[in-house]
């Protein structure tokens, strides 16, 4: 399950490295404005996600990477796969 989160984490970093190079080079017609209306519903969701989670991000010590990490990767970040209980 650690794979698939660390996926996730690598898929929505390259999300945002696309809409930067977006926002530095211009696209064609039909993409010139879906990439940006998907980056900024993005942004919202790991947004809300921050404002939901605010007692999590507080309990952990330096609060500020919590708060940034939320924000790059949203709920991922959040999420801690359970111990293996055969071990």
């Amino acid at each position: 399950m650690k794979l698939l989160v660390t996926l996730g984490k690598v898929l929505i970093l390259l999300l945002w490295l696309a809409l930067a190079g977006a926002f530095l080079q211009p696209l064609n017609k039909p993409f010139d404005l879906l990439l940006p209306v998907c980056g900024g519903l993005l942004l919202f969701a790991h947004l809300l996600a921050l404002v939901l989670f605010e007692r999590t991000a507080k309990t952990d010590p330096p609060r500020w990477r919590t708060r940034l990490q939320i924000l790059l990767f949203g709920i991922l970040h959040l999420y801690v796969p359970a111990k293996d209980s055969r071990r």
